[in-house]
Parts: C-alpha cells; structure tokens; sequence
C-alpha cells in the first residue's frame, strides 16, 4: 500500500481490529492513525475501536475454549473463495486497463506500465477479511467459554446455596426435637405432683461428668440431665441402669449432643422405690446390654425412703 494512499471509511474500519492486536504493518497503521483525525471518519472508528478492545480484554481474561472442530475447514473455505474471485477481479481489471505509453524526449522508446494498485489493494483486503475472519472467531469462542464459565459459577453458588439450606433445615429440626424433650420433661415433673425424687449421679473423679435423674415415682417416669460427658463412636452410647435388689437392670441407652450435653426424657421407672438401691451410668454398645461390660463412672444412690422434693 503507498503510505499516501488514502482509504474508504469501510477499508478503515477492516483495520480497526488488527490494529488492536498491533497486526498492521507500517503503511497501514499510519493509513488508520490518518483516519482517527479525520473529520468525517475519526467519531466511526473511535467507537469500533472502543467495541475491539472490549472483545479483546474479554479473549484475555476468559478461561480458554476451543472453536468448532470444523471452523477450520470452514474458514480456508472461505479463504480460497476469497482469493478465487480475488484472481477473477484482477483478471478483469488487467484486461479492462490500457496499457500507458510514454515516450522519454531523448530515445523515444516506448514500455508498457501496468497499474498495480487495484490487484494489491484487492489482494490486501483479501487478507484483512481473513486475518479478520480469525479474529472473529476467537472472540466468539473466547465469548463462549466466558459463557459455560459463568454457568459453572452459578451452578456451584446454587449447590451451595442448597447445601446450606439443608444444613439450616437440620438445625431446625435438632433444636425442634429438642424442645419437645423439654416438654416432656415439664411434663414429667408437674406430673408428679410432689412425687419426684431426685438421685444425683456422682463421677468417680472430681472433675468428671454429672447427672440428675428427676424420677416422677408416681408415673414411674424419669427426666435424665446428663453434662460433661465424653462424645463415644457411632457404634457406643451410654446405658442408664439401676440397681434392684442387688441386680443391674438395663433402663435406656443415650448419646450426648456436641457439647456433652443429654437430656432425656419418658425413662421407664418403677412406681415404687422399694428395692431399688443405685442408679447407674456405663459405655456400651449401641446395641444395647442386658448387663454392664464396665464398672460404672456414675453412680448415684437412692433415696432409701423414697424422699420427695
């Protein structure tokens, strides 16, 4: 391209994209800063360059995507078209244009000149529309991978939001479950109308767990609030047993919350303190026992005469 030749408004915005790739050769990046001066031209090409540097800042921070497997094809299909009725104009024009004569003063001799300009300008924006093309296609694909990953990012929000919905609906139904136990146990001891007596389950060191059975003698009900206790493995609990007649019963098995806390209510108790000596606390197995497999780490006595309170 002569450096002077000037461009059509059309011809510059071709450029627009290589030039913000930095593509353009000499000529015509001085040919396109021409053209960002100029009156009529400089307001178009300011915004189309302003749109290209958007779709390239989009190329440069987007996760990478591959095109379409058959872009390529598609792409030198269009290219080879491209040149082919490139050929055809050339072709056209060389036999449409007059051979320019010209004598020089001293030899008369005669040449033959042949324009250039209209096949390089052709053969020039052929490959502009190619190198564009290109462009094109890396910005669609670059849009598409931009795409799937702010899909992916929604996704993992929504599972995260549903994930902690879950969470927010267990903690629901464990604080739930726990003021029905505090119900039960109100009940139990307004029930007992006087009758409640109260064992205190010492540990066998100083600073170890505690407990309280509040027994309703007469609904032969019990209310446990156990604290301080060790958390045991999805296969143990604790076993509630008392002592009759010299005898451990096996009364209810019980597993502490986060905090070593229990409280446990509707625990199956005679109607009578007769006979009934110790309450008592071991670890079993999940399963349950029909008698200790430890010496017990609680140990409370029973009031002898059935005391009230």
């Amino acid at each position: 391209m002569n450096s002077m030749t000037p461009l059509t408004l059309e011809e510059l915005r071709d450029l627009a994209p290589s030039y913000v790739l930095g593509l353009l050769d000499a000529d015509e990046r001085a040919a396109f800063e021409r053209g960002l001066v100029h009156p009529v031209y400089a307001a178009t090409l300011v915004r189309d360059l302003a749109t290209h540097r958007t779709a390239s800042e989009l190329m440069a921070t987007a996760q990478p995507g591959a095109p379409p497997p058959d872009l390529k094809a598609r792409m030198m299909e269009r290219i080879a078209a491209e040149k082919r009725a490139t050929a055809a104009v050339a072709a056209a024009v060389t036999l449409k244009s007059a051979e320019t004569v010209r004598q020089t003063p001293a030899s008369r001799a005669t040449r033959a000149v042949t324009p250039p300009t209209p096949r390089v300008m052709i053969e020039r924006r052929a490959t502009r529309t190619a190198r564009t093309a290109w462009w094109t296609a890396g910005v669609l694909a670059a849009a598409l991978a931009a795409s799937l990953v702010v899909a992916v990012d929604f996704r993992n929000r929504t599972a995260a939001l549903e994930e902690r919905a879950a969470q927010d609906d267990a903690r629901i139904a464990r604080t739930e479950a726990k003021l029905a136990e505090r119900e039960k146990t109100l009940q139990t001891l307004l029930a007992g109308r006087g009758n409640v007596v109260l064992v205190n389950l010492n540990p066998a060191q100083p600073t170890g767990p505690g407990r309280q059975v509040f027994w309703n003698v007469r609904e032969g009900k019990a209310v446990v609030n156990a604290y301080g206790l060790a958390p045991v493995a999805s296969d143990r609990a604790y076993m509630l047993w008392m002592i009759r007649d010299g005898k451990p019963v096996p009364l209810k098995l019980f597993t502490p919350d986060d905090d070593g806390r229990a409280i446990v209510a509707s625990v199956e108790l005679p109607t009578t303190t007769s006979g009934i000596t110790l309450l008592a606390v071991t670890e079993e197995s999940s399963a349950g026992a029909i008698a200790p497999t430890m010496t017990p780490f609680l140990v409370g006595e029973v009031p002898a005469k059935g005391a009230t309170r």
